[in-house]
């Protein structure tokens, strides 16, 4: 299961999207956009992470809601960072310094892998859960379809106890039929041994008559 759910990611998109407006509505020197850049691709995984859970989930709405999340945040900003850092980069900046820019010294080689180390490890996280929350839906898929299974092997179950359910009604059918044509034969023999005795005994009756 994955650690964060569909809130958590939609605190951290906010989150990222409010450090980014706060360092562009400061003085943007190469350093603060450049941190705009790397905060703004981790809020478009947040908002990747956040479409692919509603879709597990099955939430029409979170999925409309998280893809209006690139075209209605992320591509004005993106825009806007891009445009500052040509400029930037374009020529020098004729402003009256700040503090930060004054005492601004470049991280040693150090810190730069240290955050090398720890934005990679966030991008592996994302793309784990991502990874994780697709597992998620090919199980649920794999579920819906097991439990398809289940209720058409329930259905032919049914419908074979109803079968032998018939076949026994059937069988008892059967037996009583069988018992009451014997008895309908016992009746009729007997029946036939009566009349040949009251034949044998009139014939014979009649034969004394004649020869008396």
């Amino acid at each position: 299961m994955s650690s964060k759910s569909y809130q958590d990611y939609e605190t951290d998109y906010q989150s990222y999207l409010s450090r980014i407006r706060s360092f562009l509505a400061s003085t943007r020197s190469q350093s603060t956009l450049m941190e705009c850049e790397r905060l703004l691709e981790a809020a478009s995984k947040c908002a990747t992470a956040m479409q692919a859970m509603a879709e597990v989930e099955g939430n029409a709405l979170r999925t409309e809601e998280a893809q209006n999340l690139v075209k209605r945040d992320l591509a004005p900003l993106r825009e806007e960072i891009s445009k500052s850092l040509r400029n930037s980069s374009g020529s020098l900046v004729i402003e009256s310094p700040n503090r930060e820019d004054l005492f601004y010294s470049p991280p040693n080689a150090s810190e730069l892998t240290t955050q090398s180390l720890i934005q990679s490890s966030e991008d592996l996280l994302l793309e784990s859960q991502a990874v994780l929350a697709e597992t998620e839906q090919i199980g649920m898929s794999t579920l819906t379809q097991m439990s398809s299974q289940r209720e058409q092997m329930q259905s032919a179950s049914d419908n074979m106890n109803e079968t032998l359910n018939a076949t026994a009604q059937a069988r008892l059918i059967l037996k009583k039929m069988r018992t009451k044509l014997f008895k309908n034969k016992f009746f009729l023999y007997a029946m036939i041994v009566a009349l040949l005795f009251l034949n044998g005994f009139v014939l014979r009756a009649i034969w004394k008559k004649h020869h008396s």
